[in-house]
């Protein structure tokens, strides 16, 4: 299945795009995204477990499946002083 996973803030930079495009396994979860992309970028792996995920509205499980042509995002840690 391809799922498409929207980068922002810091983690555009963290995988060289603010867009990309995952073809995963049948039954694959957001964790399964989080994994193809940490073996694909070092950066983003390095912080891979500080990083939402967010579908729709809404933040996202981790372990929820995804289905094919969904769209998902990064949401990387923010902070303000």
């Amino acid at each position: 299945m391809r799922v498409t996973v929207e980068c922002y803030g810091a983690s555009a930079r963290w995988c060289g795009s603010d867009a990309i495009t995952l073809d995963l396994a049948d039954g694959a979860t957001g964790n399964d995204a989080l994994d193809a992309l940490a073996a694909r970028y070092p950066d983003f792996a390095a912080r891979r477990d500080t990083v939402a995920i967010a579908a729709g509205d809404a933040i996202a499980s981790p372990t929820a499946p995804l289905a094919d042509g969904d769209v998902i995002a990064l949401i990387p840690p923010v902070s303000a002083g």
